[in-house]
């Protein structure tokens, strides 16, 4: 029966350092937000990021008047990821300009980004020219390429704060800045922070 007793208690102890991460306030309070998949950064955390990310551009006052029919042109400048984790932040950033463009206020330009075009085949078609293999009338006349209004930048950044209960809290920042490219400044910017706490065994990468 002592046996059995320790097995028991061994397994619930087992199960508590186990439990599930949780979302919190952030606070020295541990106030709870809800149940959390993961320590790191998971889907829905992308999706709700970018649903209050998009309401806060499309509700500023720089962006607000923007009428049906005078959409402005958005291309995506650099997204650093600045945290231990392998993030594919165009996760992030696809939610976000997919919901910009069916807004109606936004649109998208893949001739131009950070690091090189999002789609390279707008230069390709135009090395066709004096191509004979190609009709020349099908090809993409100069001066067609329309320039960004505007870029979309932003950081992802991870801080891990050690509890005095033995847990982790890992701190997440999404900050992001769209920047006015004829006069380079910052038309609008914002952040969002999602905290999460759990057992120091836990990873977040």
């Amino acid at each position: 029966m002592k046996l059995i007793y320790i097995f028991t208690i061994f397994i619930a102890l087992f199960f508590t350092a186990c439990k599930a991460p949780i979302y919190t306030d952030g606070k020295a309070s541990q106030k709870k937000q809800g149940d959390a998949l993961t320590l790191g950064l998971d889907r829905e955390d992308f999706e709700k990021t970018a649903d209050i990310m998009v309401q806060s551009m499309l509700n500023d006052p720089a962006f607000a008047n923007i009428k049906q029919g005078q959409r402005k042109v958005i291309s995506i400048g650099k997204i650093i990821n600045d945290t231990p984790q392998r993030i594919d932040t165009d996760k992030l950033i696809s939610k976000i300009t997919i919901a910009l463009r069916k807004s109606g206020k936004f649109i998208l330009t893949t001739a131009v980004a950070a690091g090189g075009a999002k789609d390279e085949m707008s230069e390709a078609v135009r090395e066709l020219r004096d191509n004979d293999e190609f009709n020349q009338n099908t090809i993409s006349k100069k001066g067609t390429l329309i320039a960004p209004d505007y870029s979309l930048s932003g950081k992802i950044r991870q801080d891990n704060v050690k509890l005095t209960n033995g847990k982790i809290q890992a701190e997440y920042f999404f900050h992001l800045t769209i920047t006015d490219l004829n006069s380079g400044l910052a038309y609008w910017e914002d952040e969002r922070t999602i905290d999460k706490t759990g057992s120091n065994k836990s990873v977040t990468w």
